[in-house]
């Protein structure tokens, strides 16, 4: 196993860093389900000329679901259920990493994530959250494959995700993946970093490093802004009428009987 490191750059937006893997999630209870958040990967691939290399996503179907597994476990805290679309790619070498810049071992600049927004294949619909997975996110230089990172709009739609390869080997990689996704999500529905022990909007690099998500961030969560906020994101899910209540008590009997 390689070893990883956790660690914040302070930026305009939002930012976060990680690695060190460290165990299961660290959660509050789950609560009701009552929004739903769809997420629209976008994977980011150099044009040909340059080699054509892609951005790494969340890795094969197995490693992929543990990772939406885990995303939906912390942001149920909230009442949130996420959903992952069918990922997009996208060819544009400056999105990728900087090109023709070298961000090897120079932070990228901030405003990238305007243009790399701006100029990309964004979802038709507004309330779908689009998250471009790069080599070099905004902020950052290039890191190494132990890590993931990401840099997101505060209470706005766009995220920028490296996923470092190394991370999808192994169980406590995938916990490190997902965390920094939900953190990034967590910025886009309008949460700033806060200083209090495993608490998801740590910085990184914090001490007592968790997952959990506080009443307080909940009710910043569903405060509808004037205008296009992070609230936009999340759709409602209807109640279920007392007809759909009915067959669902009937299913779940019939669940309970197959022994």
């Amino acid at each position: 196993m390689s070893p990883v490191t956790r660690f914040c750059l302070p930026v305009l937006f939002a930012s976060l860093a990680a690695g060190m893997a460290q165990g299961a999630l660290v959660l509050n209870g789950a609560s009701t389900i009552t929004h739903n958040l769809r997420v629209q990967p976008i994977i980011v691939q150099q044009a040909g000329a340059q080699g054509g290399a892609t951005a790494t996503y969340f890795g094969n179907s197995t490693q992929q679901g543990s990772i939406e597994g885990y995303v939906d476990a912390i942001w149920a805290q909230a009442g949130i259920d996420v959903t992952f679309l069918t990922p997009t790619s996208y060819v544009s070498s400056f999105a990728y990493n900087g090109s023709p810049a070298d961000y090897s071992s120079t932070a990228r600049p901030t405003v990238d994530l305007n243009t790399i927004v701006s100029n990309g294949p964004v979802h038709s619909d507004p309330t779908v959250l689009n998250m471009f997975f790069v080599e070099v996110v905004p902020g950052f230089p290039f890191t190494s494959l132990d890590t993931s990172n990401g840099l997101a709009f505060l209470d706005a739609n766009g995220v920028a995700m490296y996923v470092g390869s190394n991370l999808l080997g192994f169980t406590e990689g995938l916990e490190v993946i997902a965390s920094v996704v939900s953190h990034e999500i967590g910025h886009n529905l309008g949460l700033d970093h806060i200083v209090e022990g495993e608490n998801l909007m740590q910085a990184g690099g914090s001490p007592n490093e968790g997952e959990r998500i506080s009443a307080a961030q909940r009710a910043t969560i569903f405060t509808d802004n004037v205008g296009t906020d992070g609230f936009n994101l999340l759709v409602a899910i209807p109640e279920p009428t007392t007809g759909v209540l009915g067959v669902v008590a009937l299913g779940l009997t019939l669940i309970r009987r197959r022994r």
